[in-house]
């Protein structure tokens, strides 16, 4: 089972601390999205974010189209990569791969990255956010997931081109550079940080829904 994000609900998961920190991570996981039509809103999928500022490294789907971006932001305004267009109401896979302050990728069901370079000294992280992000010490109303969610995984490496693929095909994140994964949270049924076993909350109750095809 997945779990299922309702953006009006304002629906998230948290953390409440994070294993990895700063610029150089990659996050991934599967969405399912319902609908495009939500204005002007950036709907977030996983971020490694501040709860007290407006640090954070994150996926999410881009405002009002079918894309998916891999986002970087340290108070001065976000850089973002964007990927080619997703099927609505389909299982697709995201990744982003933060390489360093002037290097993010975003990845899309394997397929050729997209990439920003604009300089973002991100730092100062202590959360994971599944579905939404915080942002001066709030979750805000734009922010929040209308989507399925499944298998999120963090390393605290920049993961290549085949490893994506491999996830991509239905690996799970615990068999892809295991050594360097830090959070994995498979989203089946009960809410767990098997990797790292960090607690995470379920916020105005997000609900079970049906799971991508995985591997493990």
């Amino acid at each position: 089972m997945a779990y299922d994000f309702t953006r009006t609900s304002s629906q998230s998961l948290t953390t409440g601390s994070t294993p990895v920190t700063g610029n150089l991570m990659t996050l991934a996981c599967w969405f399912n999205r319902k609908t495009t039509a939500d204005g002007v809103n950036t709907l977030f999928l996983v971020a490694v974010d501040a709860t007290s500022g407006t640090n954070f490294n994150g996926i999410a789907c881009a405002s009002g189209r079918n894309n998916v971006i891999a986002t970087s932001n340290v108070g001065g305004g976000p850089s973002f990569a964007e990927s080619a267009q997703y099927n609505i109401n389909e299982w697709n896979h995201a990744c982003g791969v933060f390489e360093s302050s002037t290097s993010r990728s975003i990845f899309l069901n394997a397929g050729s990255p997209a990439t920003a370079d604009a300089t973002r000294n991100v730092s100062g992280q202590n959360n994971i956010t599944i579905g939404a992000r915080y942002s001066a010490g709030a979750l805000p109303s734009n922010v929040f997931a209308d989507c399925l969610i499944a298998e999120v995984g963090i390393w605290n490496v920049a993961l290549t081109a085949a490893e994506i693929a491999s996830l991509s095909k239905g690996m799970t994140c615990d068999k892809v550079r295991p050594q360097s994964l830090v959070f994995y949270a498979p989203l089946v049924r009960n809410l767990q940080d098997v990797r790292g076993g960090l607690t995470i909350t379920n916020n105005n109750t997000a609900t079970v829904a049906n799971h991508p095809r995985v591997y493990a």
